[in-house]
């Protein structure tokens, strides 16, 4: 037998080239160590990364778009925007004139909202609350960030009352927010004797206003 002969043979004397071409052509024959392998996906990389970028936008750094609201400006970068906003995808990689400007005017839009969204971009969190729920979900509305637009509904379903259902009912329809005005009606339906009443408080502080 010839070296090449020998060489190509296990312990068994069985043919190690024949044996490799059974079955999957890129399988090692039995009794070959494997490669050692170790996939490894960091929890932590997406948070440092963001840490990072919104702290250079705090600083100003690398940072290619200024947006102009009302009176405030807000230093951001294109890439960050477009990751998280449609409307923002659309406004920079589209042939909008937007896209070549270095200051770009949003209008109809809150300052502050548009200051808590941008920071919800960069930090992924954002506190709903009474103050700011009526600037806020227009703003995430225009800006078609569902997310907060979720979180805004579901901080109004749990503030229904009496007092307020039918004022958060007619928020939800101006907004198109479908779910909310569901919920919005059923509370309604099954609160209307209460409502009546609180109709009739009104018309009687109405009635003691206009005495005074």
């Amino acid at each position: 037998m010839s070296r090449a002969t020998s060489a190509r043979q296990d312990a068994t004397g069985m043919d190690i080239t024949s044996r490799c071409t059974l079955g999957d052509p890129n399988k090692l024959p039995e009794g070959v160590p494997q490669p050692a392998r170790m996939p490894y996906v960091s929890d932590k990389h997406p948070r440092q990364t963001l840490e990072v970028i919104n702290l250079l936008r705090k600083h100003r750094e690398l940072c290619d778009v200024v947006l102009v609201v009302g009176a405030k400006k807000i230093y951001a970068h294109r890439v960050i925007l477009s990751a998280c906003s449609p409307y923002f995808r659309a406004m920079f990689t589209g042939e909008l004139a937007e896209s070549r400007q270095t200051e770009v005017v949003i209008r109809d839009i809150d300052e502050r909202a548009m200051e808590l969204l941008i920071d919800f971009a960069y930090t992924s969190q954002v506190t709903v609350e009474e103050g700011n729920v009526q600037t806020l979900l227009p703003a995430a509305c225009l800006l078609q960030l569902a997310e907060i637009q979720e979180a805004c509904c579901e901080f109004l379903k749990r503030q229904l009352d009496p007092s307020n259902c039918l004022g958060i009912r007619a928020f939800a329809d101006t907004h198109s927010c479908r779910e909310l005005l569901r919920i919005a009606d059923k509370f309604t339906q099954h609160n209307f004797q209460e409502l009546r009443f609180f109709s009739f408080l009104l018309i009687i502080f109405e009635i003691w206003l206009d005495i005074i």
